[in-house]
């Protein structure tokens, strides 16, 4: 991943997909520029988590300004595997003429969209947000995917809402967000709480959900050199105490955006 600022803020943009950078608007936002109090200091995007409602609206906006997101769409998300594919006519119903701007749907994880000027918004605190891309259609996918989302394999979902508008999976240049990496990714019986899929990226209890992650996009034909990795870990105290981590901060803590948008 590399470095940058949009609208002032600091964020991180992946190499594969800021290669299209005339084609889709993207940032991967730290929690540093905005307007909440601790323990949500400072650019908390949850609602519902006792930060100030008004706090979070501002700190949206300041996200959605960044990308030039005219109209936005995001979720309360429920750690399932439910994807919302918004094409044309799905458009319309979300913004309507004079509508709100910003929509926020229940109990979805995943959105797809072929529709330009649309900001899909993840929120993550350790969670991955997996970004999908793919450049010659046009089309832009993301998903929230903790350990219960990789269970049920979002991934997939999402790959399988982008082919239905027309993405072939060898086309698709995909992110992986920082998130729990192996060395913060701690169970106390993994193969319990998981279940065996996950035993192969098991070592002394701790997880690879990185590998996990990248397996599972290569068994959907997602090529091995269309994916980064950003390999930042939410759960320690050098680069990844840039993000919000809900193990990291004992789970008083906001949730960082990213952000995508066809242009």
């Amino acid at each position: 991943m590399k470095k940058c600022r949009k609208g002032g803020l600091p964020c991180y943009q992946f190499h594969l997909i800021e290669g299209f950078s005339e084609d889709i608007e993207h940032g991967v936002f730290t929690k540093a520029g905005g307007v909440s109090q601790a323990p949500f200091n400072s650019l908390n995007v949850k609602f519902g988590i006792r930060d100030p409602k008004k706090n979070v609206i501002e700190n949206r906006r300041r996200v959605f300004y960044a990308l030039g997101a005219k109209y936005s769409v995001s979720s309360n998300q429920a750690h399932g595997r439910r994807v919302l594919l918004i094409d044309a006519k799905k458009r319309k119903t979300l913004f309507p003429a004079g509508g709100p701007q910003s929509v926020e749907v229940e109990n979805y994880d995943g959105f797809v969209t072929d529709q330009r000027g649309i900001g899909l918004m993840i929120q993550v605190a350790d969670c991955q947000a997996i970004l999908f891309f793919d450049p010659g259609k046009k089309i832009l996918g993301i998903a929230h995917a903790g350990w219960k989302g990789l269970k049920l394999d979002i991934s997939g979902k999402v790959i399988e809402k982008m082919v239905k508008l027309g993405s072939n999976p060898e086309h698709i240049l995909v992110g992986i967000s920082p998130s729990l990496g192996p060395a913060s990714s701690e169970f106390t019986n993994p193969e319990k709480e998981l279940g065996p899929e996950f035993m192969p990226f098991v070592k002394n209890n701790h997880v690879d959900m990185w590998e996990f992650s990248r397996k599972q996009l290569r068994s959907h034909g997602i090529a091995r050199g269309r994916i980064e990795v950003a390999r930042i870990d939410t759960g320690d105290t050098a680069e990844g105490a840039r993000f919000f981590s809900y193990r990291r901060e004992d789970r008083k803590t906001g949730r960082f955006a990213v952000l995508a948008m066809i242009k």
